[in-house]
């Protein structure tokens, strides 16, 4: 039984990790999502950095960028 349950503990971990991996191609082509999306609020100084954390299997995921201006636009109602 000690087996299975040892097994069962180093899939679930490999499983985990994997999730937990965010490869540096994954993150340029959110980036590229975000700043475009962001573009049309403010003008970016450069592209979005993106801060990810996993802690108790839950992530924090922050986006961070500089722009020079906020762009105007309407509210619609």
């Amino acid at each position: 039984m000690r087996q299975k349950t040892d097994a069962f503990t180093r899939i679930n971990n490999v499983i985990q990790s994997d999730k937990a991996v965010m490869s540096d191609a994954c993150k340029a082509l959110v980036l590229q999502d975000f700043s475009e999306k962001f573009n049309e609020y403010f003008d970016l100084i450069g592209l979005p950095r993106l801060e990810l954390t996993r802690k108790n299997g839950i992530y924090t995921v922050q986006i961070l960028f500089e722009a020079e201006r906020i762009k105007k636009f309407n509210v619609l109602k």
